[in-house]
């Protein structure tokens, strides 16, 4: 379900337009600030307690005493959901446990019997670009989990990917007010358990991964010449810490 969403642009050189967002504050679009970017960080996000509902999400609804009758219902622009053929229950901004308790009120049963759960967030996004896994894409915001846990929940870094310049940028309230860029630093987060910089993630914030110096380099070499300079490359320690890279890959 793609209605709602929106499109990220076309990205110049990364580290460019980091720097232009900087400085220019291009991403000053108004944004809600939920609840559920109060946890900290050492708390475990559990997206079903936090997360809050919008349009156009959509949610299951399930009577456990009656699961046939349970149905898929999109939240729609006026905040509500339709249950059954007449009801129309407003859970804009509920959790799903809340939202469970108005359908139940609504319908005449005890809290217990009605379970919400979303089937598809697509009320609010982050932007990942640079080489992580799948390139540049949207992805769905399931509440302020860290960098670290996005990495990994959307495929981790890809093998040409700089761990150690990781970037989030994010638009401030208000206009002519410059982004906030975050510096990630990944290997401090996983040799030295320092989370100060695992940031945790909010709705249209855009992730930035640099790419190595070799690889930038690849891409400007001949094909001819490929074989050769992947040979001399071969024969170049890495720098770049192994556990970063290790580490951010998706959890098995």
């Amino acid at each position: 379900m793609i209605l709602g969403r929106r499109q990220p642009a076309c990205p110049f050189r990364w580290l460019a337009l980091v720097l232009a967002l900087n400085l220019a504050g291009c991403l000053s679009g108004p944004k809600r600030r939920d609840r559920e970017s109060t946890p900290p960080v050492d708390q475990p996000i559990v997206s079903a307690e936090v997360y809050t509902l919008a349009c156009p999400d959509v949610v299951e609804v399930i009577f456990t005493e009656r699961p046939d009758l349970g149905q898929l219902a999109k939240i729609n622009a006026d905040g509500c959901v339709h249950i059954g053929a007449t009801r129309s229950v407003c859970v804009e901004g509920d959790t799903t446990a809340e939202a469970a308790m108005r359908i139940a009120d609504a319908v005449g049963l005890p809290g217990s019997r009605v379970v919400v759960q979303v089937v598809e967030f697509n009320s609010r996004q982050l932007f990942l670009f640079g080489p992580a896994r799948g390139e540049q894409r949207a992805a769905d915001y399931r509440g302020p989990e860290t960098v670290l846990d996005l990495l990994k929940r959307t495929g981790g870094l890809a093998p040409e990917a700089a761990p150690d310049q990781i970037y989030v940028v994010r638009a401030q309230l208000g206009e002519g007010i410059p982004a906030e860029v975050l510096t990630v630093d990944l290997q401090a987060i996983l040799e030295k358990n320092d989370q100060r910089t695992n940031v945790r993630v909010q709705p249209l914030d855009e992730i930035y991964v640099g790419e190595k110096p070799r690889s930038r380099i690849g891409k400007a070499v001949p094909t001819f010449l490929k074989p050769l300079y992947e040979g001399l490359v071969d024969l170049i320690p890495h720098r770049t810490p192994r556990r970063a890279e290790e580490e951010a890959k998706p959890a098995k």
